[in-house]
């Protein structure tokens, strides 16, 4: 009896000792937090259409790979228990050495293309717990620059010295979906690794004639970055 006695104070006193550091740690999480990241963006191929080419009246439908490009972002959220909340501002840069046009003839031509990305976003996050390793998960949604700048032969004449054929964007609202790990280095501080699918759906824009092109603009992202609670 003696002994059990002993042993419920012993339980009683770690408890009682645990409960502060259990709350300094849930309430170092909460409030102010600042985030930056680097990013490895991996966008889908992407099909695409120029209108009046190769002559008025027809479309040109093109195939564009994409090559994995890298990118950035920064954040400023607050933190309410297990839920946070975010703005975000980031950006992503890919390029594209060819394309193939599905016009006669149809083939492979050389490209010098970039692709741009500038997004603000507002997203959410449920954090599901405050151990060693913390998974969350998270929706975003806001709005997407997209600046086009395409550089290379005319889809009739792939022989033809390069030109430029399109340089110009598009604005559209954009959605993230986001799954990922924090580590705290400490009580402030954590190292990120999430994964992030990012679409801005079809950008509309034009070619240097004033002819209207379609292209997508979705893939996905790995994000590689620090947190900081204020």
């Amino acid at each position: 009896m003696r002994n059990m006695s002993k042993k419920t104070a012993l339980i009683a006193l770690l408890c009682a000792s645990a409960a502060p550091m259990a709350a300094a740690k849930a309430e170092g999480l909460d409030g102010w937090y600042a985030s930056a990241s680097a990013t490895l963006s991996v966008l889908n191929d992407t099909g695409g259409t120029i209108a009046n080419a190769p002559m008025p009246g027809s479309t040109v439908r093109l195939e564009n790979p994409i090559a994995a490009g890298y990118g950035g972002q920064l954040a400023l959220g607050h933190s309410f228990g297990s839920f946070r909340v975010e703005g975000e501002f980031g950006f992503s840069h890919n390029t594209q050495d060819h394309y193939i046009a599905i016009v006669p003839p149809t083939g492979t031509i050389p490209a010098d293309v970039k692709d741009d990305a500038l997004r603000g976003m507002v997203n959410g996050y449920y954090d599901f717990s405050y151990g060693s390793v913390m998974p969350y998960v998270g929706a975003g949604v806001g709005i997407a620059r997209i600046d086009i700048n395409f550089f290379a032969p005319r889809a009739p004449f792939p022989m033809e010295a390069p030109r430029q054929l399109i340089k110009d964007g598009d604005t559209r609202f954009a959605y993230q979906l986001m799954g990922g790990v924090a580590v705290p280095l400490s009580e402030d501080v954590a190292l990120t690794l999430q994964y992030r699918w990012f679409d801005a759906g079809t950008v509309e824009a034009h070619d240097v004639r004033g002819e209207r092109i379609t292209r997508d603009h979705a893939g996905h992202n790995v994000d590689f970055g620090i947190r900081i609670h204020l």
